[in-house]
């Protein structure tokens, strides 16, 4: 999938309006500027995007849920209809295991109310893993087309001062009708 555009979100809940997230060395709502959303799509299990959210310092139970991002998306007509998580092998206690996704059309994300919850469940991250690897494959039902997308962490494995996963997979197909594309892809 081809992405025009990925922001970090914190302290947002599904339905609602997106707070972005800023890169910075602490504080809430940040996450390390080593560590941006765009690792999540860099095809790299050793990179990763962590989150604060509304901790500012410490392990704890609350640290990097309700975060996320949003994506747009730079195909026509594009319609999810499963992804996949890659852990933080190295730390799996920030890994996250349920995850709302929703989709929209909305031209300004920051401030759209108009999310259609899609998925809310497991990331596929379930099982520890003791090597940088991807959790299992999870399918959406879905058939409509949205530009952008939302995943938003509700739960994490255990304490710690973040919410860190190094890659997400986006499949689904375009609906585009154009003689210049093949109309369907396994894998945006």
């Amino acid at each position: 999938m081809v992405l025009s555009s990925v922001y970090g979100v914190w302290t947002t809940y599904a339905g609602g309006i997106s707070t972005l997230a800023s890169p910075g060395p602490t504080g809430v709502g940040t996450y390390p500027s080593a560590q941006p959303p765009t690792n999540l799509f860099d095809s790299n299990l050793n990179t990763y995007y962590s989150s604060r959210g509304n901790s500012s310092a410490g392990n704890n139970t609350y640290a990097g849920l309700n975060t996320g991002f949003y994506a747009t998306v730079a195909q026509c007509q594009p319609v999810l209809t499963g992804f996949i998580f890659g852990n933080v092998y190295s730390y799996p206690e920030r890994e996250p295991l349920i995850v709302s996704v929703e989709g929209t059309n909305c031209n300004n994300l920051t401030t759209c109310i108009n999310w259609s919850l899609l998925y809310n469940g497991s990331t596929g991250l379930d099982i520890e893993a003791g090597m940088a690897s991807y959790g299992y494959y999870v399918s959406i039902t879905n058939t409509n087309i949205y530009t952008s997308y939302r995943f938003l962490i509700t739960a994490k494995r255990s304490y710690s001062p973040y919410v860190g996963y190094s890659e997400i997979g986006l499949y689904g197909y375009s609906n585009q009708t154009s003689t210049s594309q093949s109309g369907t892809s396994s894998n945006y």
